[in-house]
C-alpha cells in the first residue's frame, strides 16, 4: 500500500513537473515569436530610413548635370513627404524605435537630419510642419540646438547678404544680428533654447533682414 501510495506521489510530481516545462517551453516560444515580430518591425523601418537617406544623398553625390537643382528639388519634397508620414505612422526614428543595432548605422539615424535641413522651407513657412517636429523636441526625440540649425538653414540659404549670410536664432550656421535681439530671443525660448547675451549677437548695420518669416 505504502509502495503504491509513493508511486503514485512519484508519478504526479512528474506529471506536473512536464506539464510546468511545457508551459514554460510554450511561453518561451511565444516571446521568442513577439521578439522575431519585432525585430522584423525594427528591420523595416530601418530599410524605409536608408531608402529616404539614399534617395536624398543619392542625387547630390550623382553626376547628373541637366536640370540637377530641378531633380533634387524634387526629390526632396518627396523626401519630406515621406518623412512627414513616417512621424504620422510610427513616431520619430529614435534607438528605442528602430533598435539599438539599425540606429548605429548612418543612414537610418541620418535620415531625418538630412531630408529636415534640405526642406527647412517648409517649417518657416507651414505652421503645422513646424508643429509636428517642435513636437519632437518636447518629446526629447529632437534637440532643440538641432531644429535651431534646420531653422536658421533657411535664413543662411535665402540671406541678401551673401558675403555675410545672416540666421535668425542662432546656430552652427552663425550668429544672430543683434537687430533682431528682441524677436531672436523670443523665438529661441519658444523653442526650448536660452536667450542669448549681447555678445551671441553679431551688429548687421542697416541690412534689411526680413526676419523672422511669418508662418501660414
Amino acid at each position: 500500500m505504502i509502495y503504491r501510495l509513493t508511486f503514485l506521489l512519484v508519478a504526479l510530481i512528474l506529471l506536473i513537473s512536464a506539464t510546468s516545462c511545457k508551459s514554460v517551453a510554450t511561453q518561451h516560444n511565444t516571446t521568442s515569436e513577439i521578439d522575431s515580430v519585432a525585430q522584423r518591425k525594427q528591420d523595416s523601418l530601418a530599410f524605409e530610413l536608408c531608402q529616404i537617406y539614399g534617395l536624398d544623398q543619392g542625387i547630390r553625390d550623382s553626376r547628373i548635370t541637366f536640370n540637377k537643382a530641378k531633380i533634387m528639388s524634387s526629390i526632396d519634397t518627396l523626401s519630406f513627404v515621406r518623412v512627414v508620414n513616417f512621424v504620422v505612422m510610427n513616431g520619430f526614428p529614435t534607438e528605442e524605435l528602430v533598435g539599438k543595432r539599425n540606429y548605429s548605422q548612418e543612414c537610418v539615424s541620418m535620415a531625418f537630419p538630412a531630408v529636415l535641413l534640405h526642406n527647412s522651407h517648409r517649417l518657416i513657412n507651414e505652421q503645422k510642419y513646424f508643429d509636428l517636429f517642435f513636437n519632437e523636441v518636447r518629446k526629447g526625440n529632437l534637440q532643440a540646438e538641432y531644429f535651431a540649425m534646420i531653422l536658421d538653414k533657411y535664413y543662411w540659404g535665402n540671406s541678401k547678404n551673401k558675403d555675410t549670410r545672416r540666421v535668425f536664432y542662432g546656430s552652427q550656421f552663425g550668429k544672430p544680428c543683434i537687430q533682431t535681439k528682441e524677436a531672436t530671443n523670443k523665438a529661441r525660448i519658444e523653442i526650448g533654447l536660452e536667450a542669448l547675451e549681447d555678445s551671441g549677437f553679431v551688429d548687421c548695420g542697416d541690412e534689411v533682414l526680413d526676419m523672422p518669416k511669418e508662418r501660414r
